[in-house]
């Protein structure tokens, strides 16, 4: 089975997104209807240059498959957090940051299609835990694949931007535990 990312604006989804985002930073400067749209243009591009790579990447690294023959991605004006069930992407990217975005979410949809396993063997958060496995597939695509440690230093620092210390924690497990050995437990 051939999977499909349909990029896609989630109009319908902003005005709930909106209220919640209002409330809690109310001078939020939202982008016009017109930018997200033109967002939504250079993100689909942007996938297109590299999505048969990357997904066969994924599928050759972890030997799973993705359920859906099609996987909708929203595009949202703002949205507090990025996530997987629905597939829910803000605008702010630039094209680039989008894509690894997007495999990040991807690989938390492959992981739950799949049943896998959280491990089990440590005293960390759910949040860490959650991204373990995500972390360790990441490094391998950029460092083994992909062949850019740029990108994969860039994804890394971002991760861990706003004081995110479940990301950092992730990251330091699968330095330590060494991110093959993570993958081996797919």
């Amino acid at each position: 089975m051939k999977t499909k990312i349909n990029i896609r604006s989630g109009k319908l989804l902003d005005p709930f997104i909106r209220d919640y985002i209002l409330a809690k930073y109310p001078d939020f400067d939202f982008p016009t209807e017109g930018e997200v749209e033109k967002k939504i243009e250079l993100f689909k591009e942007a996938w297109k240059k590299e999505e048969k790579t990357l997904l066969k990447a994924i599928h050759k690294i972890t030997k799973l498959k993705f359920k859906a023959n099609i996987i909708d991605c929203y595009i949202v004006s703002a949205i507090t957090r990025d996530m997987s069930a629905p597939l829910i992407i803000r605008s702010r990217y630039t094209e680039e940051e989008f894509v690894d975005v997007l495999l990040h979410e991807l690989l938390h949809k492959l992981f739950v299609d799949n049943g896998l396993k959280k491990i089990k063997d440590l005293e960390e958060s759910k949040t860490t835990i959650n991204h373990i496995k995500v972390f360790a597939v990441l490094k391998y695509l950029y460092l083994d694949f992909l062949k850019n440690e740029e990108r994969l230093g860039r994804v890394m620092q971002k991760s861990k931007e706003g004081n995110n210390q479940d990301y950092a924690r992730a990251w330091e497990i699968v330095d330590e535990r060494g991110y093959k050995e993570i993958i081996k437990g797919l």
